[in-house]
């Protein structure tokens, strides 16, 4: 057996209390003859595993990065463009015919750019709250050479809301190839990567399914101004707090346990959101 020292007791102590911060949902032992501080912590803990826990309300404004208590389910499917399609579904059954009907509409929509596709994750919601109108929301984040890309879409019924967002990943696919298009015809090094064949393909599908491009105003994307300050380390609770107190929707920091730039972030269905780099 192990003996228990008040140091450990105090670490494990703080654990459950990181833990409960966060949270996040941890298996917890604590051996028999603990410290009463130890065994105090793990209850505590573990009281975030009981349903009565959900009655608990989280502090305001922001709740720290919980994580939802939703069913969640996820799936690999291959797409038409090559590269597998991660289907997550929240409050929602993913049948075989939804799964598919993603993997065929979204796969086709990727197969434009043939292999610069890297990457492709699609999050399929549905809010159970009655007093929604919209409760269907799909979620598309896709890599395409390096660049993220993201689509999203809230209507009535989920079929819907997967059409919308797969005409939303056209317009964007397409407003991509006419840069790189543009980037091959001036020589300019985003399109270096790119070969003809490449090129020509991307000339025969842009408004292939959408036809003549919508006129709309042109944006800016000019870097503009820039910043530099001191980033000293501070904890994800504290990067919260600072994202609270700047009025903005999202705050970068260096986080003091990873010791990596993180941002925190305001998300439109509430909360707060965490992006780190992956290791």
């Amino acid at each position: 057996t192990t003996k228990i020292t008040p140091t450990m007791a105090s670490r494990f102590a703080a654990l459950a209390a990181m833990s409960l911060s966060l949270g996040s949902v941890s298996c917890f032992v604590v051996p028999i003859g603990a410290p009463l501080s130890l065994r105090t912590a793990g209850s505590a803990l573990g009281s975030c595993l009981h349903p009565a826990s959900a009655r608990l309300a989280a502090p305001a404004p922001f709740a720290p990065l919980q994580r939802s208590l939703a069913s969640h389910s996820t799936f690999k499917m291959a797409a038409a463009a090559g590269v597998p399609i991660i289907i997550t579904g929240v409050n929602i059954e993913l049948t075989p015919a939804i799964k598919t009907y993603v993997t065929d509409k979204v796969g086709n929509a990727l197969s434009k750019v043939g292999r610069r596709v890297t990457r492709c994750e699609a999050t399929l919601t549905v809010n159970k709250n009655p007093s929604i109108e919209k409760p269907a929301q799909i979620e598309i984040v896709y890599t395409v050479k390096g660049n993220v890309m993201r689509s999203s879409e809230t209507t009535h019924d989920m079929y819907a809301s997967i059409d919308k967002v797969v005409d939303s990943m056209r317009r964007k696919l397409r407003n991509y190839k006419e840069r790189i298009i543009d980037a091959h015809r001036q020589s300019k090094p985003l399109a270096a990567d790119f070969d003809d064949a490449e090129i020509e393909d991307f000339k025969l599908s842009v408004g292939e399914s959408l036809g003549p491009a919508p006129t709309v105003p042109a944006v800016d994307m000019t870097v503009v101004k820039k910043k530099t300050f001191p980033m000293e380390p501070i904890s994800v609770e504290d990067a919260v707090l600072c994202l609270e107190y700047i009025e903005h929707d999202f705050y970068v920091f260096k986080n003091a346990e990873s010791g990596k730039v993180n941002v925190v972030y305001k998300r439109g269905s509430g909360g707060v959101g965490l992006i780190e780099p992956e290791k």
